[in-house]
């Protein structure tokens, strides 16, 4: 159960993580950037930076579970 819960999670983040790389990366792209107009460029950011930031989510997660986590 906890496994299914945590994939679920990571679909989650990874379809949030992916909208706001593909919105950042069309802004760079109308406001003229060279590097932006590489489409190999683009697709290898789109596919790197969503998994980079879930990594970086998952690690936060855990960090404040454990920081915050009760004593017994």
């Amino acid at each position: 159960m906890f496994a299914t819960f945590s994939a679920l999670i990571t679909c989650g983040l990874l379809f949030i993580n992916g909208a706001l790389v593909l919105a950042v990366l069309r802004a760079f792209s109308r406001s003229g950037a060279d590097w932006a107009r590489d489409v190999r460029l683009m697709q290898f950011l789109l596919l790197l930076v969503p998994v980079i930031l879930v990594v970086l989510q998952w690690k936060l997660l855990d960090y404040l579970r454990y920081r915050f986590r009760r004593t017994r």
